[in-house]
């Protein structure tokens, strides 16, 4: 996995291992996918960010039978509000684990698609959100 999608995945993961609150977690989860979907948006469309998240969902359902309660009719472009509903209801560790394997597998297809680097450099503008910063105020974005 390319070092962006790591750090990303690691500010979770972080996030989770302070905190037991699985609920913030899949805040943090859910922003990080709205952020997500507004850096690549504009390169490969809305449907595309779309279509790469559900296939990742779909990739990622078998090793993690939580992701299966995220419907693909709930999906909206954008919105990332079945997931975290979902995320919330597992506990901190599931909760950075199936987001990490979820991201995992969409950095892989979206390196597959625009290339590798493009995909890190896209990736660095997703920022890190601290233990107090958008998963603690709320989700509205």
């Amino acid at each position: 996995m390319q070092s962006e999608a790591r750090r990303i995945q690691a500010t979770i993961a972080d996030l989770a291992a302070i905190n037991a609150d699985a609920q913030r977690i899949a805040d943090a989860a859910a922003s990080t996918w709205r952020e997500i979907y507004a850096v690549l948006s504009p390169v490969i469309g809305p449907g595309g960010v779309t279509a790469l998240y559900q296939r990742s969902l779909y990739m990622t359902r078998a090793a993690h039978p939580c992701l299966a309660g995220v419907r693909d009719d709930a999906l909206r472009p954008g919105e990332f509000a079945a997931l975290q509903q979902v995320l919330s209801q597992q506990t901190s560790a599931q909760v950075a684990a199936a987001n990490g394997a979820l991201l995992q597998a969409f950095c892989d297809l979206l390196g597959n698609l625009i290339s590798v680097s493009l995909t890190e450099r896209l990736l660095r503008s997703v920022r890190n959100l601290p233990s107090s910063g958008p998963a603690a105020s709320g989700t509205s974005r």
